[in-house]
């Protein structure tokens, strides 16, 4: 269900815009890249090619130009200036496109189906991208981070069921060297006198009435003010301290709750 919904809602707000910004704006020419360049009136001219790897790309006429790290509308216009600066045509209209992206990538780890680096092709949404990455798998929690310039942005998976947000999130493009990180769904343990123990999704502000109630309620042996929670604290410690229905619970809390002896 979760990745049916990554990729339904990939497949819509992919055509999106972000600030007004496409391809042209975010997407820099690189080595690999193959292209295909052609000159208003001048079939002669037309060309498809790989930019080499000091990101130049031979042209004919005016022989090598280099456009590694430029936009679309960059490039036509160095393209153009060449050949009007040698005399070759006078106010040429150059158009570049893309037939291959190869130079821009953009990695996804954590907890998805298919981790690992993408090309980045153009117009790429953060959603399409954990769409392509086969989802956010069965251990994933509700929060993903797209990293950035050494900047850390937090995203939530359920955001994509609120108009407001989730409308926001799609508009999110991706950026070449991007980072997108899916942490592990965090966990508590709930043992004793509860009527299904076992591991349970930590939810955000979670409490111990709360987690009770997912393991099914005390059984009738329970008793309601013998609940501890051991907790990992500082140097790998345990410790372990008396609780409440409304104490909040942490990431790999052990929840046990006491037998009452009458």
């Amino acid at each position: 269900m979760r990745l049916f919904r990554l990729v339904w809602l990939a497949l819509g707000l992919s055509s999106a815009v972000w600030a007004a910004e496409g391809v042209d704006s975010l997407y820099k020419l690189g080595p690999g890249d193959v292209v295909r360049v052609t000159v208003y009136d001048h079939a002669d001219l037309a060309l498809e090619a790989e930019i080499a790897g000091d990101g130049s790309l031979r042209m004919p006429l005016v022989g090598s130009v280099d456009l590694g790290g430029m936009t679309f509308t960059q490039a036509e216009a160095r393209i153009a200036e060449r050949l009007q600066a040698g005399g070759f045509v006078n106010h040429p209209q150059v158009n570049l496109f893309i037939s291959q992206y190869r130079s821009q990538m953009v990695s996804v780890v954590g907890a998805v189906n298919q981790p690992g680096r993408y090309r980045l092709d153009g117009d790429t949404t953060l959603v399409g991208m954990l769409a392509t990455a086969g989802g956010i798998s069965g251990t994933g929690g509700d929060s993903f981070y797209l990293i950035r310039d050494g900047l850390r942005r937090r995203f939530r998976l359920s955001d994509l069921s609120s108009d407001g947000a989730g409308d926001e999130l799609g508009k999110v493009y991706l950026k070449p060297n991007d980072q997108i990180y899916v942490p592990k769904q965090a966990q508590i343990y709930v043992y004793g006198e509860v009527q299904r123990p076992g591991v349970y999704p930590l939810e955000e502000g979670m409490t111990v009435v709360k987690a009770i109630a997912m393991a099914g309620g005390f059984t009738g042996k329970a008793d309601s003010d013998d609940i501890d929670i051991q907790r990992s604290e500082a140097q790998a410690q345990q410790e372990r301290q008396e609780a409440s229905l409304s104490s909040v619970l942490q990431a790999e809390d052990v929840l046990f709750i006491g037998e009452s002896l009458f």
